[in-house]
């Protein structure tokens, strides 16, 4: 694959755009599951732990952390360190999207696609909620990327030589968002319901499902189960390393009764079928002897 080349300050650029949307992301993270909360109110950031107003030069991405060697400046509580490893994160994804598809509307519409990944997983991972204010958007969002970006990545081989020729790549690649967002909610849907009824308790969260096909919508109908397959096992490693590390402490406090949220699992499977999927199959393929037709 060739990605196109750009002057290195437009790079530096991309990094510094990320990191403030990353500072903002760190806003969306806390607020946006807090019904006490909104993005807008209050109009300044605040410390979570004693209420004060932080100044903006206190709020400059990373630097800000480091300088105040990661406690607020009025309490001296302790800063997490989330927050400048959500502003790093998100500053290198936007440096590697601007790298793979320049200055363009589907570098933006990707790399609203990884800060609502992100931001989802980390509010899964502490309050065990996947917020439809962010799944649904991004679904309608990412039928438009597709729509307006004809790809075959998206659509597979098999039903681009399909609808292509008669249909156009738009509608094409638009099919194989809409197929990823189909199987991606409708199988774990049908696990979730499998599950129920042989257990007889629910198994998964609601939103599972939902985020699943808004994967399926970016990374195409092909994706969904890589994605399935690499996140269980990222979850089952996790699992039993946080078990194994529990061992010897009261049965409360070990993690071998305690519900794991799967969000940042499909994450962090999406994030790899982002960097390594098409390459992956390629190659998997290729040991079998070709890709089928129909993929």
């Amino acid at each position: 694959m060739t990605y196109p080349t750009a002057p290195g300050g437009l790079y530096l650029l991309a990094l510094f755009f990320g990191l403030s949307v990353g500072s903002f992301l760190n806003v969306v993270i806390f607020r946006l599951p807090r019904e006490n909360l909104s993005l807008t109110k209050p109009g300044r950031s605040f410390c979570p732990a004693c209420g004060a107003q932080i100044s903006w030069f206190d709020n400059i991405p990373l630097l800000s952390w480091l300088w105040l060697r990661a406690r607020c400046r009025s309490c001296a509580k302790p800063i997490a360190a989330r927050y400048p490893l959500v502003e790093l994160m998100t500053g290198l994804m936007s440096v590697y999207l601007f790298h793979v598809f320049g200055l363009s509307t589907a570098y933006l519409f990707y790399f609203y696609f990884f800060c609502c990944l992100l931001s989802i997983a980390l509010i899964d991972l502490e309050l065990m909620i996947i917020p439809m204010s962010l799944v649904y958007p991004t679904i309608a969002l990412g039928l438009v990327s597709a729509f307006v970006h004809p790809s075959v990545e998206l659509a597979g081989f098999g039903l681009w030589t399909r609808l292509a020729p008669d249909c156009g790549p738009h509608v094409a690649s638009l099919a194989g968002a809409l197929g990823g967002l189909a199987l991606g909610w409708g199988a774990l849907a049908g696990v979730s319901l499998a599950y129920k009824l042989v257990r007889g308790h629910e198994g998964m969260g609601d939103g599972d499902p939902p985020l699943l096909g808004m994967i399926g919508v970016f990374l195409g109908w092909r994706s969904i189960l890589m994605v399935i397959l690499w996140s269980t096992l990222i979850g089952i490693l996790s699992a039993g390393l946080l078990i194994w590390f529990s061992k010897g402490r009261p049965p409360e406090e070990g993690w071998g009764r305690k519900a794991l949220p799967f969000g940042p699992f499909l994450v962090l499977g999406a994030l790899l079928y982002l960097f390594f999927g098409p390459e992956f199959l390629a190659w998997y393929w290729g040991l079998l002897g070709g890709q089928p037709t129909w993929m």
